[in-house]
């Protein structure tokens, strides 16, 4: 892998390590999806499909609602190869 390659892949961990540091216990679907490049509705739609593999959903009448645990988004970010600094 080239060194552009590699500052790339760094810049991009050092994104998501904010992302865990902001939030810590869930990630709001905004932020999820402004990580990923995409659109809020098109991962709310992805999350309600049931083909998000890292968040789901649920529904209260008129109302929806969303969770995307951040552990499950990182460990499918990185296919769990995500290691913790001692």
């Amino acid at each position: 892998m080239n060194t552009n390659a590699q500052t790339l892949l760094s810049t991009r961990l050092d994104e998501l390590s904010a992302l865990v540091e902001a939030y810590p216990l869930y990630i709001p679907v905004a932020a999820a999806a402004d990580f990923l490049h995409i659109k809020e509705p098109a991962l709310r739609a992805s999350i309600e499909s049931g083909n998000c593999p890292f968040g789901f959903s649920w529904r209260l009448g008129d109302r929806s609602a969303y969770k995307i645990p951040t552990i499950t988004f990182v460990a499918w970010l990185t296919k769990g190869v995500y290691t913790l600094a001692a």
